[in-house]
């Protein structure tokens, strides 16, 4: 009995020695978003690294940002997504937690004589729960899925806020080129005013064709309003994306969509392989795994109660140790055998492979639709730069030819530079909706698609 009071003793000591590693699983989170990113992460924990990450945003910062570096300083820099690696942590210690055995249980009791024959009695006892140690491994099994689910939704998250960043740094390049294309009719607009009043006051155009110039002066004022409010509304939303914060809020970003890439990857192939690398799914799939090993675990003790097994010792004043033995005491499991937790368990598992099941049926179709919705937007801006642009750009030209022979009014050169003005707003709208539906893709397919694109240069200047 002395070696049962050994293990017992050893088994608390040992589980006051377990500590809990602060980065456990955050490597293989890092690995699953660098192979679908090619991006580094970083958990900030306060350590000396810690520093080195601080001096590479402030580098990233003291650029123009591009799509990749924004990226990057978003994966360094969000606090959001920094508080949300805790619950790494948290899901690491549940796992340490399911590897301990339960403490022992130490008992004392004192007997008084009720009369005058007798004298005073003092037990001392010691007890484990012997089938604690029978259920450690599957606890600890058990445990193990569940971190691997805590992990795989950790990366999906991260994956998602690449996904988001990608897309409002386009919505970012498009508001900013608007800008650029409305102080250039808003120039163009007043330079035509000032023109306008000058002919009028000299007699030379009546007061409609005044009036309307006038007006749309007005109307780009307005319009150039709207879209730099636009414009620093977006740039918040980025801010807060990328963490940042008092200085660090001046950052910049390449002025310009890039270019459309020349092909595209072959898109047949995409189904496949976003049910295999989703990391969505996979987690969705763990947590099949999850409720499987309970439900093991469940059964597994269903008709077994707690045992308890220690050693006890009785002292008395006059005789010392009267007695000392073991103790047994048995849980009868007669009333409650687990039968809700089964029936509960075995309910949230068949949900959770029917989840699985829709999950991957909804997978696929995602990916259809965005193939669909690439393709359609890149025949979009296709048609725009070679077909409606340049014809935009001809009727400009041969009205103003007109109006130069004073064979067209004003008011219809006016219609003609209106409507070139929304051709090239549109095509870039354009642009920016076909890299929004590839990153779409992207995000739904579970990974990186594209090579770095070239930047669109004046393309898109009236």
């Amino acid at each position: 009995m002395r070696s049962g009071l050994a293990f017992a003793f050893a088994s608390v000591a040992f589980g006051a020695c377990v500590s809990v590693p602060k980065q456990a699983g955050y490597d293989d989170v890092a690995r699953m978003v660098s192979e679908r990113t090619g991006h580094k992460t970083h958990w900030d924990q306060g350590a000396p690294e810690d520093a080195e990450v601080h001096r590479r945003v402030k580098e990233l910062l003291a650029k123009e940002l591009t799509e990749e570096s924004a990226i990057q300083l978003a994966l360094l820099n969000n606090r959001n997504l920094q508080a949300t690696y805790e619950d790494l942590g948290i899901a690491q210690t549940d796992l340490v937690q399911a590897g301990l055995l339960r403490n022992p249980s130490l008992g004392f009791s004192i007997r008084f004589p009720e009369g005058s024959v007798g004298t005073v009695n003092t037990e001392l006892s010691l007890v484990q729960d012997f089938l604690d140690l029978f259920m450690l491994p599957l606890r600890k099994r058990l445990a193990a899925e569940e971190f691997e689910h805590a992990k795989l939704r950790l990366a999906d998250q991260v994956f998602r806020l690449v996904g988001e960043v990608r897309q409002q740094y386009y919505v970012i390049q498009a508001v900013q080129q608007l800008v650029e294309l409305r102080r250039t009719v808003l120039e163009a607009a007043q330079t035509s005013a000032e023109l306008a009043e000058r002919q009028q006051r000299a007699g030379n155009i009546g007061d409609l064709e005044f009036e309307t110039e006038r007006g749309t002066y007005q109307q780009a004022k307005l319009d150039l309003a709207r879209d730099e409010l636009q414009l620093e509304l977006q740039r918040e939303r980025f801010t807060r994306l990328l963490g940042l914060w008092g200085s660090q809020t001046d950052w910049t970003v390449s002025a310009r969509l890039a270019d459309l890439p020349s092909s595209e990857n072959a898109l047949d192939h995409l189904e496949s392989l976003a049910i295999a690398r989703r990391l969505d799914l996979a987690a969705a799939r763990q947590e099949a795994q999850v409720f499987a090993q309970a439900l093991q675990v469940a059964k597994t003790s269903r008709f077994v109660g707690a045992v308890e097994v220690g050693v006890s010792r009785s002292v008395g004043p006059e005789a010392g140790i009267r007695v000392i033995g073991p103790t047994l005491r048995l849980e009868l499991p007669l009333f409650d055998r687990r039968q809700g937790l089964i029936r509960r368990l075995e309910a949230q598992l068949n949900q959770s492979e029917k989840r699985l099941a829709a999950l991957s049926i909804d997978a696929r179709s995602e990916v259809r639709v965005a193939r669909l919705a690439l393709l359609s937007q890149r025949e979009v801006v296709e048609h725009y730069r070679k077909v409606l642009l340049p014809i935009r750009e001809r009727i400009v030209g041969l009205s103003q030819q007109r109006y130069n022979a004073m064979l067209l009014g004003v008011f219809q050169l006016l219609l003609a530079k209106q409507a070139e003005v929304e051709a090239y707003r549109q095509y870039i709208e354009s642009v920016r909706d076909y890299w929004i539906a590839r990153a779409e893709l992207e995000r739904v397919a579970g990974g990186s698609l594209r090579a770095a694109p070239n930047p669109l240069h004046s393309e898109v200047s009236p």
